[in-house]
């Protein structure tokens, strides 16, 4: 390829505005589409890539088996840092905690990612600062570190470093500023303090009560991750706190396992851990499985494009037999002219990866939320240049066809106007291409539908209680059975359109607080429970009326110290010992809790688990639910003020149960959303395929069509006769790609305990849809052959 074959598809792509909008535009599109996937996929690989030797920087994984759900997350017992600083496997090792408190500066109050982190924790992360000295603001006690977004949401503009913030009273001064961390790194931060701050009196109750925080440590060259592994998992079945738990009576149910398991994690690995993608906080992982799945989408959509592509490609190349014949009668070699039209084709593609860069770049904030993913940084200079190579690399695949037939062109019936027809083979090539496109359309919208209906259904499922005009308000943390809590209950009640306010130790719908109680059964023996705390009149505002027995009131439960009196699901009951649930009613389990009621079943865990057994306790609860005849918008103005006067350093945040509900969803939703992107530029490609397929279909056989109107052939006829070739392709592409999506619909639905009524009508609807599109494909070339004339086709 030389630069006068480059001038040459230039010519041709000007002299044909049309059809090189078209071949560009779909190339385009199959080109942004893997360009925004593989940039995911790439996130995803690279996760933790800026820290310095990431598979030594490991953290300690912990899953406590005494939960009733017990799941790997990375918090785990603080004392095990100073355990493996002592073991001398590790050359540096820090906790981190989050601190859940807002800073302010000046009158404005802030929300920030705000850290603790021991010094260490710099130099296992590779952080440098930018400006001050950031050792300084981790080891004093009013040292503070911020990164540029950090600083940007306190000040603007103006320089930070030396300006003073409160945290809750505390104040701290600005003594370093640092880069923003890394999008796709597993610590994120916008603010450090160190473990000496005044902001974090947390420190010695963290340590002597084997509290819980992310603990960091780098192994020394050579060190054994598994005989650290062994001395943590001693250190930590060997603590106070978990001796006590062995010995208590919820050690009885361990059955020979550890209290807590104890695992080392390189952060090079830490985004694929499936069991952390498994856990509560799975959203923050991923399985590589969904990852490369959506690398081979991407690669099937610019696949489907790189096919419509062949199609037309071969169409023109077809209708230029005269040219191909007349330059080899002119002594063209097959080199020159394979090489010719490999160059056509590689600066199409080149020119469409090109637009498909721009499309991609300006779809990336959408896609970025689609995936949930922050991917401002993925457009490097680096990368473009890889993705207009993989542009020409695809080009000159995408043209070996089209070069392939010019090259076998002969000039003779060339010139005599009888070499416009594709071989036998090249045809069922073409064909093969076009059933691949509508399997693929079939097999992503079937599915597509399958996962919205499903997930409908889960969203709008009832949660067992009336989520209706009900709305969500956490409390500042620690603040729950307060003066100043129970004072703004009190005045909240008193608002004019408020009618009922309760409150329970986590929101239905979310997972982030798990509470255990120990329980003693008939037989004598100790389970754990899963409890909830929740206020006395916590049914009344849920609008739950008892199974058996009764539930708690206003009038009767008001105090915290009473004999436990406590209320049951249907499951807790069984797990208890009584033979049915209504046998619970009245009866004191050993240990003097009495069980005054059953309560239905409140999916805590939506759709994706069976309801657990639940035991609810009245006690004071961190988390309001509101139930007010105010939209949200209304509400807020109300009690904002409210909250300004009770909880100033602290900002509230307010939402309606529904839309707390709706958020366990999320992951289904975006999910959704990708499929039906996908689907529709699958069918999108599909329809154009056998578009170009239908051309060429009535060129090829305008004399069989002239010669069947000859003898008498209909309009109904000429119809059917084309119609057949697209039944037939649209019905194996059919056969190939719905039974695909009937096994991914039910792997699917594996992972919910109730099914939406989908039964196969996902299936039809996807074959109904693709007959659809390819009947409107087609039409305008079917008119065409129903309107030849048969003098002017014998004539040519």
């Amino acid at each position: 390829m030389n630069l006068r074959d480059f001038r040459i598809g230039w010519r041709l792509l000007l002299q044909q505005p049309a059809y090189s909008a078209v071949v560009i535009g779909g190339l385009a599109i199959g080109f942004a589409a893997c360009f925004l996937l593989f940039g995911f996929v790439a996130f995803c690989i690279n996760f933790n890539s800026t820290i310095p030797d990431n598979d030594r920087v490991v953290v300690i994984k912990q899953r406590i088996n005494v939960f009733p759900r017990p799941d790997w997350q990375t918090r785990a017992f603080v004392p095990l840092r100073d355990v493996a600083l002592a073991s001398g496997m590790v050359s540096e090792a820090s906790v981190t905690s989050s601190v859940d408190l807002p800073l302010r500066a000046g009158n404005e109050l802030r929300a920030l990612d705000l850290q603790v982190v021991d010094p260490g924790f710099a130099t296992m992360f590779g952080i440098a600062e930018l400006q001050g000295d950031l050792a300084a603001a981790l080891a004093q006690p009013d040292g503070l570190a911020l990164t540029r977004a950090g600083a940007q949401k306190l000040f603007g503009d103006a320089p930070a470093v030396g300006q003073t913030v409160r945290i809750d009273g505390t104040v701290l001064q600005v003594r370093a500023l640092l880069p923003n961390p890394a999008a796709n790194s597993s610590q994120q931060y916008e603010a450090l303090i160190g473990t000496a701050s005044s902001a974090w009196p947390e420190r010695e109750t963290a340590i002597s009560n084997w509290g819980r925080a992310t603990v960091y440590m780098k192994l020394k060259p050579g060190a054994s991750k598994s005989a650290l592994t062994a001395l943590l998992q001693e250190a930590s079945e060997k603590s106070p706190f978990n001796q006590r738990v062995k010995t208590g009576p919820m050690g009885k149910g361990l059955n020979g396992r550890n209290v807590a398991d104890i695992s080392l994690l390189p952060l090079r690995d830490i985004y694929f851990d499936e069991g952390l993608a498994n856990s509560r906080a799975g959203e923050q992982y991923g399985k590589r499985s969904s990852v490369f799945g959506l690398a081979a989408a991407g690669l099937l959509i610019l696949l489907l494009a790189a096919i419509n592509y062949i199609n037309l490609a071969t169409v023109r190349t077809l209708r230029r037999q005269r040219e191909i014949g007349v330059r080899k009668l002119l002594g063209a070699s097959a080199a020159r002219l394979v090489r010719q039209f490999l160059s056509e084709a590689s600066l199409t593609s080149v020119l469409a990866a090109a637009a498909g860069l721009v499309l991609a770049w300006l779809l990336l904030p959408t896609f970025a939320e689609l995936v949930n993913r922050p991917l401002a940084g993925m457009f490097t200079p680096g990368r473009c240049l890889a993705a207009l190579a993989f542009g020409l690399f695809i080009g000159v695949c995408a043209g070996a066809y089209p070069a392939w037939l010019a090259q076998h062109a002969l000039p003779g019936p060339a010139l005599a106007g009888r070499g416009n027809s594709e071989t036998v083979a090249g045809l069922w090539v073409r064909r093969v291409l076009t059933v691949l496109q509508f399997s693929s359309a079939m097999a992503l919208s079937a599915t597509a539908l399958a996962v919205g209906w499903q997930t409908w259904f889960a969203m709008h499922a009832s949660p067992g209680f009336d989520p209706a005009h009900l709305l969500v308000l956490n409390l500042p943390s620690d603040t729950e059975g307060k003066p100043e809590a129970v004072a703004f209950i009190e005045q909240l009640g008193r608002l004019p359109r408020v009618e009922g306010v309760s409150t329970i130790s986590e929101a239905v719908g979310r997972d982030g607080m798990k509470l255990v109680n120990t329980v003693t059964t008939r037989d004598g023996r100790e389970i754990p429970l899963e409890g909830k705390n929740v206020s006395a009149n916590w049914f009344e505002v849920s609008r739950l009326q008892p199974l058996y027995g009764r539930l708690y009131n206003a009038a009767q439960d008001v105090g915290y110290d009473k004999a436990p009196r406590v209320v049951v699901n249907t499951a807790s009951a069984l797990a208890l010992g009584f033979a049915s649930p209504q046998d619970a009613v009245g009866q004191v389990v050993p240990g003097g809790m009495e069980i005054i009621g059953v309560a239905p079943d409140v999916r805590f865990q939506g759709l994706h688990q069976p309801p657990k057994a639940v035991v609810y306790f009245v006690r004071p609860g961190g988390v309001l639910m509101v139930r007010t005849r105010d939209s949200l918008e209304t509400a807020y103005t109300e009690i904002e003020p409210l909250w300004r006067r009770h909880f100033p350093n602290a900002i509230m945040e307010i939402k309606t149960q529904q839309g707390v509900l709706e958020e366990r969803y999320d992951t289904e939703t975006r999910l959704i959303r990708i499929l039906a992107a996908t689907s529709v530029i699958a069918i999108a490609l599909a329809a154009f395929g056998i578009y170009v397929l239908s051309a060429y279909s009535v060129q090829r056989s305008q004399r069989e069509i002239v010669m069947r109107k000859l003898h008498g052939a209909g309009r109904v006829d000429i119809a059917l006769m084309m119609g057949r070739e697209f039944s037939a392709l649209v019905g194996a592409g059919a056969l190939i790609g719905l039974p695909l999506a009937a096994v991914a619909i039910q792997r699917y639905l594996a992972n919910y305990t109730e099914h939406a009524p989908i039964g196969v009508w996902t299936l039809v609807a996807a074959l109904f849809m693709a007959m659809l599109v390819a009947l409107l494909a087609t039409t305008r070339h079917t008119a065409t052959a129903l309107r030849m004339s048969p003098a002017l086709a014998l004539r040519d």
